[in-house]
């Protein structure tokens, strides 16, 4: 009993620093439970914190952090990949570099900037309460909106286009980033049916399921 605590120790599971709140923290943990990578999940309350250790020591005040057999990981991308080299089983994934049609790479692309926006527009006018009709924000609903229709309009022929796969980033991240919409909302989802419709298929998966959005509370005590 005392050796096993002790390996514990010198060897603890790998860590997801991030909030339950985070498209880009939820992209991180979908993929760990499709690659059966066991992962502890610790929240951050506190974005205004300035602390880079409130980060796990990510010095971009960022999430979501990787924390595993003493390496540290920043970003949601990267822990990704580490996941998928770390995986039991190995599974076809395909990345953003695998894909060779323009179409699916704008909508990566799309993708990426829509999320980033969401953080952008969030943060600034839910967290900080900056005023939304700054042309700051403005734009960034202004594009966002722009790349979700783009991304609806495209939808049907950007997932044809995809090779075989176990899993696709784009397809990991526009969920997240659809139901995301829906849960902090910012720009109305409703336009966007075909998006929509996506998000409640690839919902049904069991991964989707065990990391919906929620606000992290600190427990008492």
């Amino acid at each position: 009993m005392s050796d096993a605590h002790d390996v514990s120790k010198v060897n603890p599971p790998p860590r997801i620093t991030g909030r339950s709140s985070s498209h880009f923290t939820r992209l991180a943990r979908v993929f760990a439970l499709e690659l059966d990578v066991a992962c502890e999940f610790a929240p951050v309350y506190d974005l205004a914190s300035l602390e880079a250790r409130d980060y796990a020591g990510n010095p971009a005040l960022k999430l979501p952090v990787l924390t595993m057999h003493g390496a540290t990981v920043f970003g949601a991308e990267n822990i990704c990949r580490v996941f998928a080299e770390s995986a039991p089983t190995p599974r076809r994934i395909v990345w953003p570099e695998d894909m060779r049609d323009l179409q699916v790479r704008n909508a990566q692309e799309l993708v990426w900037h829509a999320m980033q926006a969401q953080v952008q527009l969030g943060f600034g006018t839910q967290i900080a309460r900056l005023p939304a009709d700054s042309i700051y924000f403005a734009k960034a609903a202004a594009g966002l909106r722009n790349a979700l229709q783009w991304l609806d309009e495209r939808l049907a022929a950007v997932i044809a286009t995809l090779p075989p796969r176990d899993l696709s980033v784009l397809e990991v991240a526009l969920f997240c980033l659809v139901e995301h919409l829906a849960f902090r909302a910012t720009v109305p989802l409703a336009p966007y049916g075909h998006l929509a419709a996506f998000a409640r298929e690839f919902g049904q998966r069991a991964s989707a399921r065990s990391t919906a959005y929620r606000f992290d509370v600190p427990s008492d005590g």
